[in-house]
């Protein structure tokens, strides 16, 4: 439901075009599985990648770069899958806030949100996995329907104490304050929200407690189903990392994992990745560190199994915008 969320709002918006859309592998009348054995539309499952696809043609539009706010800010009750639907019948904010955080993945594999509360006040935290490369656009939008769905569910404004995001300052930044107040700040180390402890006991005006069981009941069964493919993903990885300075392909990663590649292939894919992009993701994370420890950029490119230190530097480019040598004096002048 998150993808065809987005992909209506951007299409309504006029941001995205068909051609666009179709360029990207995404048609709307392909989305939902119209089969008569199929799952309903709020349970089915898509490729992550195809979110990340309309998050990219979102954030690369020059007609509204503001529109991750806009996204946050728009309230569908047409689009809700189980996750969604089952916040709308808890008690009250906290107990939605912890359903919420427990069964992020429903919504977004990706995304983490992390509380912390003291006596006046509670504190937000949100991040994305590092190597899924979400743009500025998909972190305004998570911050800005985190907003707006307390005030939808609680009837009462959820009125920020402060916001802090981490990326530079955009050139639309006045129109955070009529989303997150005044107190916005940019270029921090991590993108976070502060409220009203009281926040947490707010009721949620919509709350029906047998609904909300049958509903934890099903999202308990997506979520189930969800980790048992991860394992895969988790597993894929780990072959990755260990055969990489090895020379070893996906045709060794098949075998110690007793699958075909078809079947990989098959299962990576309804997983929302594929060999190719987990592959690039190891290396991204193993680069960032053992550049940032002082390896020389020969030893790296080789423990990554890169053919030679030249297309080494053409991905560490790609993936971090600056070069290694870059990153590690940027590393030596911030202790």
């Amino acid at each position: 439901m998150a993808v065809l969320d987005l992909y209506d709002f951007l299409r309504d918006r006029d941001v995205a075009t068909d051609a666009q859309l179709l360029e990207a592998g995404l048609n709307r009348a392909a989305l939902i599985d119209g089969s008569s054995d199929a799952s309903p539309p709020q349970e089915q499952r898509l490729p992550e990648e195809q979110l990340l696809a309309l998050w990219r043609i979102a954030a690369n539009n020059t007609k509204a770069p503001q529109i991750g706010l806009l996204a946050g800010q728009t309230y569908n009750p047409s689009t809700r899958g189980v996750l969604a639907s089952l916040l709308c019948h808890c008690g009250n904010v906290g107990e939605a806030l912890q359903v919420f955080q427990y069964h992020i993945a429903l919504m977004n594999p990706s995304e983490r949100w992390e509380s912390s509360v003291s006596d006046e006040s509670l504190m937000l935290t949100v991040s994305f996995a590092p190597d899924r490369d979400y743009p500025r656009a998909a972190v305004e939008r998570s911050m800005g329907a985190l907003v707006t769905w307390m005030e939808e569910l609680t009837g009462v404004p959820a009125a920020p104490i402060a916001c802090k995001f981490a990326f530079p300052r955009p050139p639309y930044h006045w129109q955070y304050a009529a989303v997150f107040g005044e107190a916005v700040s940019f270029d921090g180390d991590i993108t976070c929200m502060r409220l009203p402890r009281d926040v947490l006991d707010r009721p949620i005006r919509t709350a029906d407690s047998y609904l909300k069981k049958v509903l934890q009941e099903r999202a308990q069964q997506a979520l189930q189903k969800i980790e048992i493919e991860s394992v895969l993903v988790n597993k894929v990885r780990e072959r990755i990392r260990a055969s990489l300075d090895h020379g070893l392909g996906i045709d060794d990663v098949c075998r110690s994992l007793h699958v075909s590649r078809p079947t990989l292939y098959r299962r990576l894919k309804r997983e929302g990745t594929s060999y190719k992009e987990l592959l690039a993701a190891v290396r991204k994370e193993l680069a960032y560190r053992q550049i940032r420890q002082g390896q020389p950029v020969a030893c790296v490119s080789d423990n990554l199994g890169f053919k030679d230190v030249s297309t080494f530097h053409r991905a560490f480019r790609r993936w971090f915008k600056q070069s290694p040598g870059a990153l590690r004096a940027q590393t030596r002048a911030r202790p």
